[in-house]
């Protein structure tokens, strides 16, 4: 049993990874192919289409997993219910998305060129294919078909990759050759899904719908807040900069992606085993020394990744986007503090007070917009950047406090603050370092990493957390 459910826990860590992946593996690419301001034109419109999907889903996803192994329900008109429910919904938000766009167009983009609303109206007819592909995904998710589940998300990935370089290679349209592309392989998986799953679609039952409508609105709020959020910041940048300096950031978020793939293993692996142990003797010193061998080796890998983001950007982009390498740093510290928040909240998962996570994430939005409004017209990217990493490090100490106070845990509190300072420290030299190309620049940073490496050696334990990534 724990031998699947490790495998199942990897497969279903490389599923999120790889659909979190089409954006980094396409930048080398797009970065040739766009203006850093279409590319920023590329982000806000990817966002806005994700704020379309939730808004067809409404939070069922989460319902269909609570519902989808009760035996009172008839697992078929279960799922055929919420088919039809994302299929009308969808229409009716291309249909909206469609008339509004040239209006969206400007509100959201400052833009009002044929090309830039023929790209807003095809991202917004996507989410009616996500809303489909989401709904079997869940369905596949939860009858434990991980392979399955991994196996399309690899074939999604590569085939919208294919697609979306080809189609922008042979036109001059590359904003809606790549909302183009897209919507093709979405509306041929999401077809393809149906016909072949297609015995598992019964009568929709309107009782059974409102029933999984009305436990999913009570999770809608908590999976639109990161996807609210990221807009809001965006628009702010826009509104104090650019949408030049939106595509720089949206670069800077690509190749912060490296460290997010090991954050994501972490977290995955961490939720089973941190709950498998807690009844066990031993419990309180692995969660300790996890916490602080986490924060040593993300705060290792953000470092390394902050000094060195001019040079992956010379690689993987052109020199147009090096403005971009100062937020790297920031944005990877914003992402660690995140993976920090699971592990500070391991109190809450046991004792089931997880209610907790959505009152800290209100709080903690009006406290993002409130630092990228003080920061953006000062810093630009690079204030949102650190907008985001201070937001996201406020929420964890806030989830720390709460989970401390139902279920006490001694975590070596001044050694995760000393690793975060470090961090932090390193992080802010590595954003105001030159980034034109020099050896001795070059060994100053390679000396940076030495003294980090020396200090993992001298007080580190990173045993727990390495064991963990590979299992």
């Amino acid at each position: 049993m724990s031998h699947r459910l490790l495998k199942d826990t990897a497969l279903y860590a490389l599923t999120g990874v790889a659909t979190k992946l089409i954006g980094a593996l396409l930048l080398p690419f797009i970065t040739r192919l766009l203006s850093p301001e279409l590319y920023g034109s590329v982000d806000l419109i990817s966002l806005v289409g994700l704020f379309a999907i939730e808004l067809v889903t409404l939070g069922s996803d989460f319902a269909l997993a609570l519902y989808f192994h009760e035996a009172t329900l008839e697992r078929r008109r279960l799922v055929g219910s919420l088919w039809l429910a994302r299929l009308l919904l969808g229409l009716l938000m291309g249909l909206i998305g469609h008339a509004l766009a040239p209006w969206l167009a400007i509100q959201l983009l400052e833009r009002s060129d044929p090309q830039t609303i023929l790209a807003l109206r095809l991202g917004l007819w996507g989410q009616l294919a996500n809303g489909i592909i989401s709904l079997w995904f869940t369905t596949l998710r939860q009858e434990s078909k991980a392979l399955r589940l991994f196996g399309l998300t690899v074939l999604r990935v590569a085939a919208t990759a294919l697609l979306t370089i080809g189609w922008m290679l042979q036109t001059s349209q590359r904003l809606s050759a790549y909302f183009g592309a897209m919507l093709v392989v979405d509306c041929l998986l999401a077809l393809g899904l149906t016909l072949l799953m297609r015995d598992q679609l019964g009568r929709p039952a309107w009782q059974l719908l409102q029933t999984l409508l009305v436990k999913g609105l009570g999770f809608l709020p908590r999976s639109i807040y990161f996807v609210a959020m990221t807009l809001i910041n965006r628009q702010i940048l826009l509104h104090f900069g650019s949408l030049e300096q939106i595509g720089h950031y949206a670069a800077a978020t690509k190749i912060s992606f490296i460290v997010w793939i090991v954050i994501s293993a972490a977290n995955q692996a961490w939720l089973p085993y941190s709950l498998a142990i807690a009844n066990t003797p031993t419990a309180n010193a692995s969660y300790r020394q996890y916490l602080s061998s986490y924060t040593m080796l993300l705060g290792a890998a953000t470092t390394g990744l902050a000094l060195f983001a001019p040079e992956l950007l010379r690689i993987l982009t052109t020199g147009d986007y090096l403005p971009a390498a100062p937020a790297v740093g920031w944005y990877a510290l914003n992402l660690m503090a995140i993976g920090l928040l699971t592990v500070l909240a391991t109190g809450l998962t046991i004792t089931k007070a997880t209610a907790v996570l959505g009152q800290t994430s209100l709080l903690t939005a009006i406290l993002n917009v409130g630092l990228a409004m003080m920061l953006v017209p000062w810093l630009g990217l690079v204030g949102a950047a650190i907008a985001a990493a201070g937001d996201q490090l406020i929420a964890a100490w806030l989830v720390y406090r709460a989970a401390q106070k139902r279920y006490p845990i001694d975590f070596d509190v001044k050694a995760v603050l000393a690793w975060l300072s470090l961090t932090i420290a390193c992080v802010a030299l590595a954003s105001w370092l030159p980034l034109a190309f020099s050896w001795p620049l070059i060994g100053l940073k390679l000396a940076l990493i030495g003294v980090w490496l020396a200090c993992c050696w001298r007080w580190g334990q990173p045993r727990l957390l390495l064991r963990l990534l590979r299992k």
